[in-house]
Order: structure tokens, then C-alpha cells, then sequence
């Protein structure tokens, strides 16, 4: 039934908003990332931009970098000829802020590259993206209030840049902590993305654009990232598409929403930075070992499919929680009791495991 009542509401958002205009972003965009990532892989093996990833099965593999150019540049395509096709009605007043998230954007997706090809080190990847998320800010990206979920509004007053600050620079960032395993930062990107998209279109009328043209260059990519990948995304990818992320849950005034939705991500910036602190007060920093949730599930003997796929399904119900947060309905309590009690499932079946895995290691030892 929960199943039921979330597809006909979203069948009904899609027939009532997508219209010609969408629907070109939407197929023209998965498209051209679609046909141009091919190009990339082989691109990037010329080059020799490739990054050796440890594989259960086979052991270390090497596979090219640059896959985030695909989702670039079919993203910035797309949106371009759909702003100028309209004669600028689906920016109105909002031009200089689609401006800031192209010139922001653009500048994230090279220091990516560099990242990539050269490899960037922390000092000149921050100078970067705070420049980035100025260059927003100048574009008129404004953090001044956020909508209280018990009902009214909060003002942040004079903290509402930093803030701002702080959330486009931390994104970007927690994005590429998940993208440790074939297909997992852009399925989620993907989901986040068309989340974002159904939660902001009450809001203006480019904010949607840009958030399916994001989804749209994800899952096009995916095809070609899902394991075993062909081609990663890198930093060019996962500065590009956390950026955008970012921009569009900062534009509209659905942010406690977005931050729902974008909770997968961010947990993993909350745990590597948790982590950090830890092995900062210790001299053997092996006892502290990386434990994102990826690694946890892999750990207890997931594959590197099924870890995404709980992962995924993870993120999927964030997002329906994050919408069902949009709209005020008789079937609110039963979603959320429903979805949290998926979450729920999947963390006591992980559990389960865990202690069976445990229960056997001990037996085999006596």
C-alpha cells in the first residue's frame, strides 16, 4: 500500500510538471552522457589517468579517471540550449544565479581534472572551492532562513554566508568520500538529484531544471560506473555533481528537506571527519581504521553490487521521507512509519549477519 500511495503521487507530479521543455533536458541530457563516456574511457587509457582500485575477485584493477567530464558537459549542454531556447523565461530574474552555478561549477569540474591528472593538494583544493562558493554567493545565492519542520521559519541573520559557505564546500567533498566503490556516489547522486527535483517544484522555475538535468547525466554515466565500473567518475564528477547538489538545495526554501535527502553523503563527511579527530589523539592510527558505511557492509562479506544496493535503497528511502516532509497528507505517519521501519529492517538484517559471521569465526577458532 505505501508502495501504491508514493507512485501515484509521484505519477501525478510528473504528469502535472513535465512538460516538452523538461522532457528534452531529460532524455537529451542521458544521452549525451550516455554516448560520450565510451569516448572518455578511452580517452582517459590513452592518457594514462587511471586509478588502481582493490577487487575482491580479480585483485587490484586500473580504470580510467575523467568520467566526470560526461556528466559535465552533457549537464552544461543541455541546460544552456534549454535557458536560450526558452528566451530567457525559465531563468526570469533568477540568469545570474543559473550564471554562478555554470562559472561555480565549471571551475569545480577543472580543479577536479587537475585532481585527476596531477593531483591536488588540500591547500589549493579549498582555496578552489571557496572560490567557487564566492563566486555563487556573488551570483546572488543567499542563506538568510530555512523552514522550521514543526511549522513557521527560522532566520539565520548575518551567520546565513558562512553557513552557505561551509555547506558548498563540505558537499562537494562528502560526495567523494562514498565514491569508494564502483557505482555508489553517482546512483546517489542520481537519487539526491531527482528528490531535489520533485521537492523543488513549487519553487522557481529553473531550480527543477537543474536538478533533473544532474539526474539525468548521473544515470547516464552509471551505465558505464555500476560494477564493474569501466571508467570512475573522479573528482571532476564528484566536485561537479556535489556542487550542484549543493547550489540547488541552497536556492530553494526546502533546505531541511534537502539535507534529509542529502543525509547518505553527509554522514560520510560527519564519520571521515569523526575518524580524523580520533587518530589525531593516537599514534597507532591502524586501530582507527575507515569505517564508512561501505567498508562496514564489505567487511561483514557484502560484494561490492549488494553493498551498493543496500546503499541505495538506503538513500531511496531518505528521499521518499524527504518528500513525504514536502506534503502535508492522511498517508504522512504510515509513510514515514513504513520507510523507518525499512531502514530499520535492513540495519537488524545487517546485525543478524553480523553476529552469525562472528558466532562461525569463533567456532572455527576452538
Amino acid at each position: 500500500m505505501p508502495y501504491r500511495l508514493a507512485t501515484k503521487y509521484l505519477r501525478g507530479k510528473v504528469e502535472d510538471n513535465l512538460d516538452p521543455m523538461k522532457l528534452f533536458i531529460l532524455i537529451a541530457t542521458f544521452v549525451i552522457s550516455f554516448i560520450l563516456t565510451p569516448r572518455l574511457v578511452k580517452l582517459a587509457s590513452r592518457l594514462s589517468v587511471t586509478y588502481s582500485r582493490e577487487d575482491g575477485k580479480v585483485g587490484s584493477r586500473s580504470v580510467p579517471l575523467l568520467g566526470g567530464l560526461s556528466i559535465s558537459i552533457s549537464f552544461l549542454i543541455t541546460t544552456g540550449l534549454a535557458f536560450l531556447l526558452s528566451r530567457g523565461e525559465m531563468l526570469g530574474e533568477y540568469d545570474y544565479h543559473y550564471l554562478g552555478i555554470v562559472l561555480g561549477g565549471s571551475l569545480m569540474a577543472g580543479l577536479g581534472i587537475y585532481d585527476d591528472t596531477r593531483g591536488a593538494s588540500f591547500p589549493i583544493k579549498l582555496i578552489v572551492q571557496l572560490i567557487a562558493a564566492l563566486i555563487l554567493i556573488g551570483c546572488g545565492y543567499q542563506f538568510t532562513l530555512f523552514t522550521n519542520p514543526f511549522g513557521g521559519q527560522i532566520e539565520i541573520g548575518r551567520w546565513g554566508i558562512p553557513i552557505l559557505i561551509v555547506w558548498l564546500v563540505s558537499l562537494p567533498n562528502a560526495l567523494s568520500l562514498i565514491d569508494r566503490i564502483d557505482g555508489l556516489a553517482c546512483g546517489v547522486a542520481a537519487i539526491c538529484g531527482i528528490t531535489l527535483f520533485f521537492a523543488s517544484l513549487s519553487g522557481p522555475p529553473f531550480v527543477p531544471i537543474i536538478a533533473l538535468a544532474l539526474t539525468a547525466a548521473c544515470a547516464g554515466f552509471l551505465r558505464y560506473n555500476f560494477y564493474p565500473a569501466r571508467i570512475f567518475m573522479g573528482s571532476t564528477g564528484t566536485l561537479f555533481a556535489g556542487f550542484v547538489l549543493a547550489a540547488v538545495a541552497a536556492q530553494g526554501s526546502f533546505k531541511i528537506t534537502a539535507a534529509i535527502a542529502l543525509t547518505l553523503p553527509l554522514l560520510a563527511l560527519v564519520i571521515a571527519i569523526f575518524t580524523r579527530v580520533r587518530r589525531l589523539g593516537s599514534r597507532n592510527t591502524a586501530i582507527y581504521p575507515d569505517q564508512q558505511l561501505h567498508n562496514r557492509l564489505l567487511n561483514l562479506g557484502y560484494s561490492p553490487k549488494q553493498t551498493v544496493m543496500i546503499l541505495y535503497l538506503l538513500q531511496v528511502n531518505l528521499g521518499v521521507i524527504a518528500l513525504v516532509m514536502t506534503e502535508a497528507g492522511k498517508v504522512l505517519a504510515l509513510a514515514v512509519f513504513f520507510l523507518v521501519g525499512s531502514m530499520l529492517y535492513i540495519l537488524f538484517a545487517i546485525m543478524k549477519d553480523y553476529r552469525e559471521r562472528l558466532t562461525s569465526t569463533r567456532g572455527d577458532r576452538t
